[in-house]
């Protein structure tokens, strides 16, 4: 691919770019976050010397990152005299693993998805002075940040971003539909029935949509919920009580769906988890899907013909708008933690700019940014390809909308009610009695 210029600037590599970051910022200096200048950068005070702090995170699609994280981790236990244990599961295994640690201890610092800040909110440190220090210095949190992060007005944790989610597409074969401007995901930004009509084009040609709608936390999540809500349809009002899912219009675009399922859409996406659209997408069976960005960077390691035939652009919208199913990970520090002194000393350091910007940027655009300031930062213009992804943060709502992301919330998307909604409705050919039933199962649970 070629390098993209910023303006009239000469393009810069990757490398070249970071190179130039850390060394900015070095050269800049930083203050410690929450709190005054010390004389020695990173260093914290000489009472957390000689003891241990221990941080739990999930793995990393990105190994690099993970890398760097670990390296930054001992630096930072290297010059203040801290033995720190970094421990990396698979996701799944992580929330256990910290529902076992509110119990039992053993764990300082806990990398916290979407809506667990609410779950586990008895047994959170209250981090708000740090988490508002941060946004502060950021020019404001992203809009996702602020939509997932506050429990009760009350930072939990830090916010630091999360993966984002695109409509991956070839770009060839949006060409062939008669889409304008394929090649450019930027410029496109169409309606869920342009976007069905597309498919429609393509599965004639036997190069169909794929939309997963099985048991999997991932893409049946996060294509269910936005379309709901473009659709006028939630869960609950913002009362938190009031079911506000039967709505005459989303059984209208429910009806449009199963229609488009059938003209456009893999049909065997029924029994779809988060992997079968990604080994359909690289092995060319489908044209596009909503997905990650791990398509395009396994496919730029693997499958470097479809890498450059293939593009990411925003979720299509609706009546009502374009949303996300998203919120912001966080840092957070257990209640019941050994050493609460030195767990405050390194996340102050490690959201400074050098620390997480170079962290971030490794990334390339996989991991959305916390602050509105990374927003404008050059990174983005690397790869056209990852450049929509820069606007999603400003999209994104959490499972509960338009109430709070509660226990409640999480039940219900735990019990995949809104993905069966579709399931139902797509092998049943009746969209109102779909709807029905899922407004039955989500009264039942939000009472």
């Amino acid at each position: 691919m070629g390098k993209k210029k910023l303006g009239d600037r000469k393009a810069i590599s990757r490398r070249e770019f970071l190179k130039a970051g850390m060394a900015g910022a070095a050269a800049v200096g930083l203050t410690t976050l929450g709190g005054g200048s010390r004389q020695v950068f990173g260093q914290a005070p000489a009472a957390i010397k000689g003891t241990k702090l221990s941080i739990l995170q999930g793995t990393y699609f990105i190994p690099a990152a993970q890398d760097l994280y670990k390296k930054q981790a001992q630096e930072w236990a290297q010059a203040n005299g801290v033995t720190v244990a970094t421990d990396f599961l698979n996701w799944p295994d992580l929330q256990p693993k910290i529902a076992a640690a509110v119990q039992a201890g053993g764990v300082d610092i806990v990398e916290l998805w979407p809506v667990w800040n609410f779950l586990y909110q008895n047994s959170l440190l209250d981090l708000t002075d740090m988490a508002e220090e941060v946004g502060k210095r950021g020019g404001g949190y992203e809009t996702f940040v602020l939509n997932s992060c506050k429990v009760k007005g009350r930072f939990l944790g830090i916010p630091f971003g999360h993966s984002g989610t695109a409509v991956n597409y070839r770009i060839s074969w949006f060409k062939e539909a008669g889409v304008a401007n394929a090649e450019d995901g930027t410029k496109l930004d169409m309606t869920w029935d342009e976007y069905f009509a597309v498919g429609k084009k393509l599965k004639a040609k036997g190069k169909p949509f794929g939309q997963a709608l099985g048991h999997s936390t991932g893409d049946p999540q996060s294509f269910c919920y936005p379309y709901m809500w473009c659709n006028g349809a939630m869960e609950v009002e913002k009362d938190g009580k009031t079911i506000a899912f039967n709505k005459p219009q989303f059984v209208d675009a429910m009806k449009r769906f199963i229609q488009a399922w059938k003209d456009a859409y893999d049909e065997t996406g029924t029994s779809w988890d988060d992997s079968n659209n990604n080994r359909a997408f690289l092995s060319e069976q489908i044209s596009s899907t909503i997905n990650g960005a791990s398509i395009y960077w396994v496919a730029k390691k693997n499958h470097p013909a479809i890498a450059q035939d293939m593009n990411h652009m925003l979720f299509p919208k609706g009546p009502t708008g374009r949303f996300y199913q998203m919120g912001s990970r966080t840092f957070a520090i257990l209640k019941n933690s050994k050493n609460i002194p030195a767990a405050k000393e390194f996340l102050k350091w490690w959201f400074q700019d050098k620390q997480y910007d170079a962290w971030w940027r490794l990334q390339g655009g996989y991991h959305l940014q916390h602050t509105l300031r990374l927003a404008k930062d050059p990174m983005w213009d690397l790869d056209p390809k990852m450049t929509s992804y820069r606007e999603q943060p400003k999209y994104g709502r959490l499972q509960g909308y338009a109430g709070e992301p509660t226990e409640k919330a999480s039940l219900a998307w735990s019990k995949y009610i809104i993905v069966d909604t579709y399931a139902k409705a797509v092998q049943s050919g009746d969209a109102a009695a779909a709807i029905k039933w899922g407004a039955e199962q989500l009264q039942r649970i939000y009472g």
